[in-house]
């Protein structure tokens, strides 16, 4: 038995993916300890790891597809305290450790493993990232000079020498971390999928999404087909807030031969709906995987967990993105002819009206969803990601944890 010492940072798109992986270790025999935000104790304990918890991002307000250039760097400052947080954390621990897998975008998972002299895995929750395929760059020239602002604060000069000098932790240039490399990247989606998936060596494990059985119970009535199609619709944990969409929707769809279904999320109030049509179905939370096993039309945020368990299951896409990585998800989608886009700002009932019509009157989409679907399928899931896990465990391999390419 080896020990296990997982990290994440972040929200539900972070930590969904990795669950099934913590899962399937423990059961071959693996110890875990798991850091996340609090908010996920239950989760992660209730797969039998040991859980230490820390206030999460969310929390913090960082996951806000609004946020400004001139908001960015208080909350990166904040950021960067809980990534010391964790560190401290980390050092604490009495118990060794034979491996690490961390969340990608907690950049000094790396640096962790190679003081700690053990192999890092990176968990990569959306694309990989190299020189072709920096879906950073976007964020980075947004809110570029911010954050070498940030670098230059006596503050965060402070953290980073902290660092170094009571761990020996070296912190890569924040303008640079797609370039960090572990021994083993495991990335939830298919090499095909994967923007210029031909360019990533062999330790980039595209292992689809983690998907296993959630024991969710399906309402005969969600799937039942009064109409000649089903449409679902959900934006994902985070932006779920926007009553102004989900009344274009009803616009859009209110005379359609389609059931519409709705997942809003916990942070509406169901009473916020006036005038609901007839073919809608709505709920703050919808048992996702299991709807999208019957579903002709997905319309999504964009996140990559919800993209790809849409395409896992061959249904086509209208994708809505906000943030970050989502439109780079979105382009993709639309590149590989699986689905529409459809600017935040842009939204209108007659847009997605049009946009929904096409898709369903239209076989290539479907035909394109499946071919991405069939490769998702095939990359081996959760067990094919603890197998390369063992691989490497086996192997003893020596090797620089931190790379530069």
């Amino acid at each position: 038995m080896s020990h296990v010492l997982f990290i994440n940072v972040f929200g539900h798109g972070h930590i969904n993916p990795t669950i099934s992986i913590v899962s399937e270790l423990i059961s071959r025999g693996e110890k875990v300890t798991y850091i996340a935000g609090e908010e996920f104790r239950d989760k992660i304990e209730d797969t039998g790891a040991r859980f230490i918890g820390y206030k999460n991002f969310d929390e913090l307000g960082f996951n806000n597809g609004d946020i400004s250039p001139t908001e960015i760097q208080p909350q990166l400052m904040e950021i960067a305290r809980v990534y010391v947080e964790i560190i401290e954390t980390i050092f604490n621990i009495k118990d060794s450790f034979d491996y690490i897998i961390y969340d990608s975008l907690f950049f000094i998972g790396a640096e962790v493993a190679r003081i700690l002299k053990i192999p890092a895995i990176s968990s990569n929750s959306t694309f990989a990232v190299n020189g072709k395929t920096n879906y950073l760059s976007e964020f980075f020239t947004r809110f570029g000079p911010v954050i070498k602002g940030l670098i230059n604060k006596p503050e965060f000069s402070a953290i980073i020498n902290f660092l170094k000098e009571k761990y020996g932790i070296i912190v890569p240039d924040l303008l640079s971390i797609h370039k960090v490399k572990s021994n083993m990247n495991i990335v939830y989606t298919s090499r095909y999928f994967q923007i210029h998936g031909e360019s990533f060596d062999d330790s980039y494990k595209f292992i689809g999404p983690s998907i296993s059985d959630r024991k969710e119970i399906l309402e005969p009535e969600l799937v039942s087909r009064e109409k000649s199609k089903i449409i679902y619709i959900s934006l994902g944990t985070i932006f779920n807030k926007s009553i102004e969409f989900y009344e274009s929707c009803f616009k859009a769809f209110r005379d359609m031969d389609a059931k519409i279904i709705m997942s809003v999320g916990t942070n509406i109030d169901m009473n916020s709906f006036k005038d609901i049509p007839d073919n809608f179905i709505i709920r703050n939370y919808m048992p996702q995987l299991e709807i999208l096993k019957h579903t002709d039309l997905f319309i999504t945020h964009g996140g990559m967990n919800s993209t790809n368990e849409g395409l896992y299951y061959s249904v086509p896409l209208i994708v809505v993105p906000h943030f970050f990585d989502q439109p780079v998800v979105a382009y993709r989608v639309a590149e590989l002819g699986a689905g529409i886009v459809i600017e935040k700002n842009k939204v209108s009932p007659a847009l997605l009206k049009d946009s929904a019509t096409k898709i369903l009157s239209d076989k290539s989409y479907k035909v394109n969803s499946e071919k991405i679907g069939k490769s998702l399928r095939e990359s081996g899931g959760y067990k094919k990601g603890v197998d390369e896990i063992f691989i490497l465990k086996g192997s003893k391999r020596a090797a620089d944890n931190l790379i530069y390419i």
